[in-house]
């Protein structure tokens, strides 16, 4: 029983320091809300979740509303989903990993990171093609007008929003010379400043992207510059919970409370369609 006074200890100052910040005076209903804080401090947990590039600042306001209703706290690490999932795989501790596919989760299942049952998809992405200032109806063959150094799309290797594109552009018919000179950058939403800055002419971005930046006041777009592409690459993302937490009540909590109501409306209000009942499972 060596941990007993250590434990005592540290509820004696929990206990106290609830009350210095709350200013509770030692009344019956002091006494009362003072208890119920701490069963909340008692139950709270910590979380670190993982999401792709696409989805940092939806995970960021899901982070903000589930702390303003629980007593558990996010921390968000955004990146190419490539790159989280390979710091993965190398330790980095990940409670839960969102991709931008569905191959890299089953990838952390296969290296026994996670459960075949901890999987499931939370939205599906659309990619579109911005082409400021081309005169719509345009396709993706038309980017020939164009030299390659002035197209650009996030990395097939790291990126699934980037592989869907390249896919289109193999398929496209455009010349394998011309395919080589594309540039290619981290992350989804790198491609939307690119073009948003002038920096490239045209890129394969996602919608949320897009949505996120109009939602910010960083752009005023006229939706017809982009050909939206999701009857030809829609973009299933999926989620595991890590092994590591599967005793975390935040990401339980989490994963749990993606797929209620009120999150759900966020996630579209985002820019993100939702999975039928089928592909969630």
């Amino acid at each position: 029983m060596k941990w007993a006074l250590p434990k005592v200890s540290l509820i004696r100052r929990a206990v106290f320091l609830l009350y210095a910040r709350h200013d509770f005076s030692f009344t019956r209903s002091g006494l009362f809300l003072g208890l119920l804080l701490f069963c909340n401090l008692l139950h709270s947990a910590e979380a670190t979740i993982a999401v792709a590039a696409n989805f940092r600042e939806t995970a960021q306001a899901i982070a903000q509303r589930l702390e303003s209703t629980s007593p558990h706290r996010f921390t968000i690490i955004s990146g190419s989903t490539g790159k989280l999932v390979s710091q993965a795989l190398y330790g980095a501790p990940f409670d839960v990993v969102m991709a931008a596919d569905q191959a890299r989760p089953l990838k952390l299942i296969d290296e026994g990171l996670a459960a075949m049952n901890a999987r499931r998809t939370y939205a599906l992405g659309e990619l579109g093609l911005w082409w400021p200032g081309k005169a719509p109806p345009f396709g993706i063959i038309d980017l020939h007008e164009l030299s390659p150094q002035s197209v650009c799309l996030a990395n097939p290797a790291l990126a699934p929003y980037g592989a869907a594109a390249w896919s289109l552009l193999e398929r496209s018919g455009l010349n394998v010379e011309w395919l080589a000179g594309v540039v290619r950058v981290d992350n989804v939403n790198l491609v939307a400043g690119m073009v948003a800055q002038k920096q490239s002419r045209a890129g394969f971005v996602a919608r949320a992207s897009i949505t996120g930046m109009m939602r910010k006041g960083d752009l005023a777009l006229d939706d017809q510059s982009i050909l939206w592409l999701s009857s030809e690459a829609a973009i299933q993302q999926d989620l595991v919970l890590m092994k590591r937490a599967e005793d975390n009540p935040a990401a339980q909590w989490w994963v749990e409370q993606l797929f209620e109501a009120p999150i759900q409306d966020l996630l579209k209000s985002h820019g993100y369609q939702l999975p039928k009942a089928e592909q969630s499972q």
